[in-house]
């Protein structure tokens, strides 16, 4: 199994769907814009002509768009709904524990099998070994979908059964993250104000602790 769909194409979706194709998979994408597929199906992406259509063309579905309004606002249409059937949808747009346990139950009305996902990167991190994505739910759909999320990210725990776990995890991690940045700019006023240099000290907070670092620089761009 080889074929794989990315439904969303804004920058992750976009980052996803590079880093599957450089993976060596059949990629078949859609967007409700259709002009943004175009640089990759350059790349050799199959553009479907409809929602629909792309779940049918592979056996796992990927979607990464805003949130999950926008995710049923593509997929809750009477034609892509029956085209989840006996497919496997991975769910990789921003939402909460509660929106994943919702999300579960609307796939499994569905026949789909289904995984709920948290990116903890950006786009550029995507394809990388040090890349997270927290994963939660089937355990038959994280196995078929297993190859997939591994071209996307070298580290892609699942967290068990229970479908709020990644969701969950993500939101933990995040407090951690944004709890430390918040902390490393209140130090950068303590070090301006006794004319000591900032940079050096976050040289030294990226060599400590690898994810600030690298949110400090992408935010700083």
């Amino acid at each position: 199994m080889n074929e794989v769909t990315v439904i969303g194409l804004g920058p992750m979706g976009t980052a996803l769907a590079e880093a599957l194709l450089r993976g060596g998979h059949r990629v078949t994408v859609w967007n409700r814009t259709s002009e943004k597929a175009q640089p990759l199906v350059r790349e050799g992406a199959l553009l479907a002509p409809s929602a629909a259509a792309a779940i049918e063309a592979s056996p796992v579905a990927i979607v990464c768009v805003a949130n999950y309004e926008t995710s049923y606002r593509i997929l809750d249409t009477p034609e892509t709904a029956s085209a989840l059937a006996g497919r496997v949808l991975v769910q990789l747009s921003t939402g909460s524990p509660q929106q994943a346990r919702d999300n579960e139950a609307w796939a499994r009305e569905r026949g789909a099998d289904y995984l709920d996902g948290a990116i903890a990167a950006t786009p550029p991190q995507m394809g990388r070994p040090d890349t997270t994505i927290f994963t939660s739910g089937s355990q038959t759909a994280y196995q078929k979908s297993e190859a997939f999320l591994k071209s996307l990210a070298g580290n892609v725990p699942y967290l068990g059964e229970k479908v709020s776990s990644a969701s969950s995890t993500d939101l933990a991690f995040l407090s951690y993250l944004f709890g430390g940045m918040i902390g490393f700019f209140h130090a950068a006023r303590i070090l301006e104000s006794d004319g000591l240099r900032v940079d050096d000290f976050g040289n030294m907070i990226a060599a400590i602790s690898p994810a600030i670092g690298e949110m400090v620089r992408h935010e700083g761009k």
